[in-house]
């Protein structure tokens, strides 16, 4: 399972799709190639909602 983010392109418009960054970054718009930064989302946040998606592995596999 992975989290998908997107973000909207200040340039054109355009969304570029990202699996869960946490990490501040430059993104590359693949539409119009203009760069812009993007803010990360919060690591506790995305471990939150991997646990409570889990379907109940995380009670029984203890590295979930």
């Amino acid at each position: 399972m992975a989290l998908l983010f997107v973000y909207i392109c200040p340039h054109c418009g355009n969304e570029v799709v990202l699996v869960a960054p946490v990490q501040p970054m430059t993104v590359t718009c693949g539409s119009c190639r203009n760069r812009f930064p993007i803010v990360p989302v919060d690591e506790r946040t995305v471990q939150y909602v991997y646990t409570m998606l889990g379907d109940g592995r995380a009670a029984v596999n203890p590295s979930f």
